[in-house]
């Protein structure tokens, strides 16, 4: 007789899981449109009307992506997408930066000590400073090289 009350907690336990991940999976959506998009929309609409650059955002069902594109080349390929944690979904950073022909390939979080701090905790303005931290690295590589 215990080994059917075994059976139903065990189906029990996993659909409390699955609503668990299904929850912290529409948190991480929200945060992509009411956060990430608008972040990415700011930043390349300033890129393009006052700098030139070619831009493109992109939604994807788990990421949102920054393409800069200048004269015919990409310039930071900047992405936000799922991080998993003890505590759940974070957001991070995965960055290709342009170092001449080359794509070098980073990775960075929007805030210190990430498993501490809720998805909500994440503002417009901490994707734009970490977009910010690696734009500079692109375009100080840029300089390097063309003044050798």
């Amino acid at each position: 007789m215990a080994d059917w009350k075994n059976q139903l907690s065990g189906i029990i336990s996993n659909k409390s899981r699955a609503s668990r991940a299904q929850q912290e999976n529409a948190v991480f959506e929200a945060f992509l449109d009411a956060v990430a998009i608008p972040a990415l929309n700011i930043i390349a609409d300033e890129l393009t009307q006052k700098y030139g650059r070619e831009t493109h955002v992109r939604r994807a069902p788990a990421s949102a992506t920054l393409n800069v594109r200048f004269e015919d080349n990409d310039e930071i390929i900047f992405q936000v997408m799922k991080h998993f944690v003890q505590s759940g979904i974070l957001p991070r950073a995965e960055v290709r930066l342009s170092r001449g022909q080359k794509l070098i390939k980073h990775t960075g979080l929007f805030k210190e000590d990430p498993p501490k701090y809720p998805v909500s905790d994440i503002s417009q303005d901490d994707v734009i400073q970490c977009f910010l931290k690696y734009y500079s690295l692109t375009m100080d590589k840029n300089l390097k090289s063309s003044g050798d």
